[in-house]
């Protein structure tokens, strides 16, 4: 890992342990095992490190939530696409924490946010194509995307804070529950 990676890493660790106006640059640094001014020659400043986490985290988004989609049945597309989501954020417990505490506004602006929606275009056009094609309940898209996958992130909180096992049967119920909460009748 190169020393830019180890900042970005060493950043994204310890604002989710401590919070973004809790961790210096010099803890940053000193984690990181680089001169303080190593950070800078790649970084103006913390947020500028904040924004390349998110961005990177966005973009993961894009090629994880559309990886090993099955041919031509949507339910079950939907479903691998909520499965997939589900194991990143559990696979990656600190960018879950990251979105779920750091990632969202006033932190992060919403021009950035608005940036990075090119990196889930095909999960949008996949929704779109989805009410188009009558799958889905003809309703805004952002509704129906915030719907389906806030579904996903509820189900993390309850597997990240060891409130509820989240065994298969329940990955299972919490999968049909969020199509069921978007497919059309």
């Amino acid at each position: 890992m190169d020393k830019k990676q180890r900042i970005i890493i060493t950043m994204l660790e310890l604002v989710v342990k401590q919070g973004v106006h809790s961790t210096p640059m010099s803890q940053v640094a000193k984690e990181a095992n680089v001169a303080v001014g190593t950070i800078y020659h790649y970084f103006e400043n913390k947020n500028q490190i904040i924004e390349e986490i998110y961005r990177m985290i966005n973009q993961d988004y894009g090629v994880v939530l559309m990886a090993n989609l099955p041919e031509d049945n949507f339910k079950k597309q939907f479903e691998a696409m909520w499965s997939n989501l589900y194991n990143y954020f559990v696979g990656n417990p600190l960018a879950f924490q990251f979105v779920e505490f750091v990632g969202v506004p006033p932190i992060i602006t919403k021009d950035l946010m608005k940036e990075s929606v090119q990196h889930i275009t095909d999960v949008k056009n996949f929704f779109l194509q989805g009410i188009l094609d009558g799958h889905l309940k003809n309703i805004q898209l952002r509704l129906i995307m915030q719907f389906a996958f806030g579904n996903v992130v509820s189900a993390v909180r309850l597997k990240d804070k060891d409130d509820f096992e989240m065994n298969e049967d329940q990955i299972k119920a919490a999968v049909r529950m969020s199509w069921d909460c978007v497919k059309k009748d």
